[in-house]
């Protein structure tokens, strides 16, 4: 999928997330390489997965990550919601992808 695509199945989320969140998600995205030939599922868990990387990259951080870790979370359930409507049998494969993967 390429961004525009991604930006348009996420603004067809509801309940629609709050304005700060909704607008982390979408600058996540729009700087992110999409490789298109990736499913959705993967790669919004590639999203999830790098945004939660630059969070733990700031052990110092504070309260200033809560908007990117909300956003890492966002993307993670997302994945899941996305393979669900594209083949719940693959939930598990998803599961084990992410956990295998790096930040």
């Amino acid at each position: 999928m390429t961004r525009r695509e991604v930006l348009a199945w996420l603004e067809a989320r509801r309940p629609i997330p709050p304005d700060a969140l909704r607008a982390c998600l979408e600058a996540a995205v729009t700087d992110a390489e999409l490789p298109p030939l990736v499913p959705l599922p993967d790669q919004l868990a590639v999203l999830g997965r790098r945004v939660l990387g630059r969070v733990a990259g700031r052990p110092e951080g504070g309260r200033e990550l809560a908007l990117e870790l909300l956003a890492a979370d966002a993307f993670i359930t997302y994945a899941f919601e996305a393979q669900a409507e594209a083949d719940a049998t693959g939930l598990a494969g998803l599961a084990e992808r992410i956990a295998g993967s790096e930040p």
